[in-house]
Formats: C-alpha cells, structure tokens, sequence
C-alpha cells in the first residue's frame, strides 16, 4: 500500500456546522458545479442543512515526510498502522490553506450499485477512523461520498451525500458527536477509476475521510 504525505490545494470548510467560506481562487465552473454539493448533518433526527462547501482534496504536491502538528502526526501514524493490512485505503497527510489534515482514502468500499448502505462486513474497515476519532477527541472529520457512473447525474449526487450521511450516522452510533462530522457528496464527479469496467465502478464507490484538529 502506497502511502504518501501531499498538501493539497484550496479548502472551502465549514467551521462548526452552520459556517462556510469561498475559495477565491475557484473558476465559475467549479463554484456552480459543488453549489449545494455539501451537506452538513444538522441533527441525529434528519435535519441536515444544505451548504454550499467542498473540501478539495483531489490534487497535491510532494512535502517530504515531516508532519508538523503533534496531533496530526500521532493520529496518521496511527492510522497507517491500523490500515496495513488493508490495500484499497491509503493514508495521507495532507494541508490544506494552512490547516493540516489526514486524508484517509476508503477505496472500493461495499455500497450495492444504488444503495447508500455499507454490508456490515464492511464497517470494520472503517475502524481506524473511528478509532483515532475516539482517542483524539478535539479533532473534527469531513465525509466525502462518491458513486460510479451508473444512473442519472441527479441520482448519483443524492446517492454520494446519503452515502456520507450514512458513515456519520456509523460514527454518531459509536460515540462521536454530531458536532464534529461534516459530510459532503460529490456524485460521480470525482472517480479514481474508470467508470467503464465493473472493477473501475467499485473503486469509485468509495469514502473519504479528512480528518483535522479544531
């Protein structure tokens, strides 16, 4: 398993769960294309407040193996360790407009062609996030959710944004606040893979994790 340490470019965050800012630097085109992508989960209950955010995490360049953050070393060295065994999740750290973050990449992750529900066998993969979510408790996590080509555009972008509502509900069941998980869908906008083999389509069913301190 190839894991690397990236910055990455421009963040347009959430700070709480009601707060946003724009990334000046993103083209007309990407500000109309992730309008309304972004869903923060308001409450356990479904309220869930649509916004206007993104957490860019696509593209980036070679740092070198320092992390600054104490926090944020700990916590992709952790990470790392508990993912070895599985190679479709890769570990980054990554940084993002001065914030540092690390990037856990679930790919190939068991959602059903349609659903937005993870296999039970699956959760477990999910363990290491959970797990430094539990031991460090000042930090926050963005969801993204993604989905294969299959289906409308319209279709694929509730599908992605039910899928990361689904893996916070996964992490509320197990102890992390709803305070501290912000969730985003970018449809089949994003693959890593193509869309055009069924081994492609399930790599791009996928989930990724961003995982920062307060």
């Amino acid at each position: 398993m190839k894991k690397q340490i990236f910055t990455s470019l421009a963040l347009v965050a959430a700070v709480g769960l009601s707060g946003c800012s724009q990334n000046p630097n993103k083209t007309k085109e990407e500000k109309e294309s992730e309008a309304n992508v972004a869903t923060v989960l308001g409450a356990i209950g479904g309220a869930v407040l649509a916004r206007q955010m993104g957490v860019d995490s696509r593209t980036g360049t070679v740092i070198g193996g320092v992390i600054g953050g104490v926090t944020a070393r700990k916590i992709y060295q952790d990470v790392n360790k508990d993912t070895a065994n599985d190679p479709n999740t890769n570990v980054e750290a990554v940084n993002i407009d001065g914030q540092e973050y690390i990037k856990v990449d679930v790919r190939d992750v068991n959602f059903r062609s349609g659903s937005a529900h993870l296999d039970p066998e699956m959760l477990d993969r999910l363990g290491p996030v959970l797990n430094a979510l539990r031991n460090y408790p000042n930090t926050r996590v963005h969801i993204e959710g993604h989905t294969d080509s299959d289906g409308s555009r319209a279709f694929n972008q509730q599908l992605s944004e039910n899928r990361s509502k689904n893996v916070a509900f996964y992490l509320m069941d197990n102890g992390i606040s709803r305070d501290r998980i912000i969730t985003y869908g970018y449809g089949e906008d994003r693959p890593i893979a193509s869309n055009d083999t069924p081994e492609g389509k399930r790599m791009n069913r996928r989930v990724t994790f961003l995982i920062s301190e307060y």
